[in-house]
């Protein structure tokens, strides 16, 4: 038997939909996870939601999907940071001594951030050692066919964005316009596929008809889910290695050629995905 991927979750799970159904994947997937730590990364006012309280909101979200699932949260559950690097958040948190202290005790931990990387690029301020013992599989930005990276998970801390990417962390990016964006499905599939099969199916099927930000939608991608793929099975996605991009004042990549290299997605396999994701979400039971 294989060993377990040691992971650290880093998430803004109350923001959309989309965290909660790649972090019930994530719990769902446990024959190959060590869920070492989930860390509440933040996100910016929406409704009127300070990154406090939506910080707040996300540890008490995570919790309530946890206990769901039977997994226990004892010591698995940290707030982060609750500002941003690129407005001068150079404080320390419960995520960014986690971080650190999970990284440094095991010879390798995969760091899956599917919202600002803020939390990551903090605990690389604070220990760079720990850039040799992690792997970040990041969901952020647009493809490099796109005009610019105003993306919420990247526009919210450009300054995070460019301290991972100096870091030479090894680096794994999945963009959401022309990637991600592909991981689109309706309510009409989840009902299908979900509804009825648990407490926690129907809430995501409710959180995704209508996520309390965006009003109803009967369709909708949900982006997050695309990093926990990739750790369950890389043939699904199809990626390669660049040199390092810079950053320009426009959030836009600028190419380069001979930087440290990042691996960067190009595309992945949608009806893979959501066929796993279906069935280990549909058979919960209790």
């Amino acid at each position: 038997m294989l060993d377990k991927i040691n992971v650290i979750l880093d998430t803004d799970t109350y923001n959309e939909c989309d965290d909660q159904f790649a972090l019930s994947y994530l719990l769902k997937s446990q024959e190959k996870f060590n869920i070492e730590a989930i860390t509440v990364a933040p996100y910016y006012k929406k409704n009127g939601i300070s990154i406090q309280e939506g910080t707040e909101k996300s540890y008490q979200e995570i919790n309530k999907i946890c206990n769901w699932l039977n997994f226990d949260t004892t010591e698995k559950v940290f707030r982060g940071s609750t500002n941003y690097i690129g407005e001068g958040y150079q404080e320390k948190n419960e995520a960014i001594n986690k971080i650190i202290e999970i990284a440094n005790k095991n010879d390798k931990t995969y760091v899956l951030a599917i919202g600002a990387i803020t939390n990551i690029a903090r605990a690389i301020q604070e220990e760079p050692k720990i850039i040799d013992k992690i792997e970040v599989i990041w969901l952020g930005g647009n493809s490099l066919l796109s005009k610019d990276n105003k993306e919420f998970n990247f526009k919210q801390d450009v300054q995070a964005v460019k301290i991972v990417l100096a870091s030479k962390v090894k680096l794994i990016i999945i963009p959401c316009k022309n990637v991600a964006s592909n991981l689109r499905t309706s309510i009409y599939e989840l009902e299908h596929f979900l509804k009825g099969k648990s407490e926690l199916c129907d809430y995501l099927c409710q959180r995704f008809y209508n996520d309390g930000v965006h009003g109803i939608q009967e369709r909708r991608v949900i982006w997050d889910v695309s990093v926990i793929a990739y750790m369950i099975n890389k043939e699904w996605f199809e990626s390669s290695p660049i040199s390092c991009p810079n950053i320009k004042a426009d959030t836009s990549y600028e190419l380069t050629e001979n930087r440290h290299k990042i691996t960067m997605v190009n595309d992945l396999k949608v009806d893979e995905i959501f066929k796993d994701l279906f069935e280990k979400l549909g058979a919960i039971k209790y």
